[in-house]
């Protein structure tokens, strides 16, 4: 049975780190939302956990008949990241019909401003 490769632990360790480093730098310096560090600060426990705890990607492989773990731990990381996508698609979205009200709200206040002047 093939394993997960130290050299794959590894990676996973220095990513999750790395990671963890990056999103404290951002959240001190307050370029970056509370909710959206709480996930990736998660996301890199998960990925610790799974360097330290391989025996959990062997579980699941098990489980599901995977070939390999270190499949598991590949869909793992691409099915968490399909769905931050998804959400933040979502909160794009969102994001984009309040910018198109806010828009058309400053225009009209703007058209009030000219005919309020105009009146003058």
């Amino acid at each position: 049975m093939l394993g997960i490769s130290w050299q794959i632990r590894l990676v996973l360790v220095l990513g999750s780190l790395i990671t963890v480093a990056f999103v404290l730098r951002r959240v001190r310096q307050a370029r970056m939302q509370i909710e959206d560090s709480i996930f990736w600060l998660l996301f890199a426990f998960f990925m610790f956990i799974l360097s330290l705890v391989p025996q959990v990607a062997y579980w699941v492989s098990n489980v599901f008949r995977f070939q390999s773990p270190i499949n598991v731990v590949y869909l793992a990381i691409i099915f968490i990241l399909f769905v931050k996508q998804f959400f933040m698609s979502i909160q794009l979205s969102q994001m984009d019909s309040k910018i198109r009200a806010l828009t058309q709200k400053v225009a009209l206040n703007e058209e009030k401003i000219e005919r309020e002047k105009d009146d003058l």
